[in-house]
């Protein structure tokens, strides 16, 4: 493709991907459950995955520092969402895991989730999500292939 059509599609991609992002973002904030963040549902739901892991993998798997992980963390712990706990062979390990009451908000907040992309994305058909998926994962594997490419 040429670099005029790229960049006639990327600005049309950028202008709608925005807005749809902005839209949805006001919508999942308003279906949030009380004094939960989409920050705090990010890193509760990425704990609940595996049940329990370090402050160190959040951090990883989230992309962010061990600094931003740990200030979420306190406020989760904080809310009764979240322990911690010192590895019994390694006390230099803390794992955290999320408490009853937190499994049960992250359930909440994913059904209301669920909800606002029912609403959306199921007026697409099925061919169109797969679509639509397949491309997000090309995109992806570009970027992942561009992020080896530059660790040493």
């Amino acid at each position: 493709m040429e670099d005029s059509s790229i960049e006639r599609y990327y600005s049309r991609l950028e202008a709608v991907f925005m807005e749809m992002v902005r839209r949805l973002h006001v919508e999942l904030a308003d279906q949030m459950i009380s004094g939960i963040t989409g920050s705090q549902f990010f890193v509760l739901k990425t704990i609940q995955g595996p049940g329990r892991l370090t402050v160190s993998e959040v951090a990883e798997k989230l992309g962010v520092s061990l600094s931003a992980i740990t200030a979420l963390v306190n406020r989760l712990v904080k809310a009764g969402l979240v322990v911690r706990s010192r590895d019994e062979q390694d006390r230099r390990l803390v794992w955290l895991e999320a408490t009853a009451r937190g499994k049960e908000i992250l359930a909440n907040c994913i059904e209301a989730r669920r909800k606002v992309s029912n609403k959306y994305f199921g007026q697409l058909t099925v061919e169109d999500m797969e679509k639509l998926v397949e491309i997000y994962e090309k995109v992806l594997t570009a970027m992942r292939a561009e992020e080896k490419k530059k660790k040493p």
